[in-house]
């Protein structure tokens, strides 16, 4: 009969994610895993598997918890300028309270370039976000909030491709004050 597991798997792997995020994949050691984790590595290996594959569970953890806390964030919002805004600024916002920028982006831009399991995840936070972008500019529209004189889905193109450039240049630490320009900068594209 197995032994039940001595930890919360949602909690530790919170904590691989963490990890993760900071780091990258190819910076963080096995020896790192274990000890942030806080489990003996036969119980992450029987856990979660190997490095790649406590990778990919933490990306799907990441879109779970951080990705849909602020998808929904966004979709309670009664005003789209607002919700929008919250979107962009939750990256600089979280400057000091998470890791820098975006575990998803971070990937794209390390592991996915050579991980088709990697690069699947990411295509699908994209789209569920570039999703979210177009949904709330057509809400916008239709409310009169956001001009109509924009095509929808170029709008929305553009905006989400600036945000994830935004979440690049706050992993390379770009000053605080240029983050926000940025934001102010985005919110110029819905007049």
């Amino acid at each position: 009969m197995p032994r039940p597991k001595e930890f919360d798997p949602d909690v530790v792997l919170d904590r691989a994610v963490a990890l993760f995020w900071e780091q990258g994949y190819e910076k963080t050691s096995m020896q790192e895993l274990v000890e942030r984790m806080g489990i003996h590595k036969r119980s992450m290996y029987d856990t979660f598997g190997d490095k790649r594959a406590l990778y990919l569970k933490a990306l799907d953890r990441y879109a779970d918890t951080v990705e849909r806390s602020k998808r929904e964030a966004a979709e309670q919002e009664v005003d789209t300028r607002l919700a929008l805004r919250g979107l962009f600024e939750s990256a600089v916002a979280d400057v000091g309270q998470h890791p820098a920028g975006c575990l998803s982006v971070n990937c794209a831009t390390e592991l996915a370039l050579h991980d088709p399991d990697a690069a699947a995840r990411v295509a699908k936070a994209f789209a569920r976000e570039q999703q979210l972008v177009l949904d709330l500019v057509r809400r916008g529209q239709d409310a009169g909030e956001i001009a109509s004189r924009h095509d929808a889905r170029s709008l929305a193109m553009s905006l989400f491709n600036a945000w994830v450039g935004l979440r690049v240049r706050v992993r390379t630490g770009l000053p605080h004050a240029q983050l926000r320009q940025m934001v102010e900068g985005m919110m110029t594209m819905l007049a």
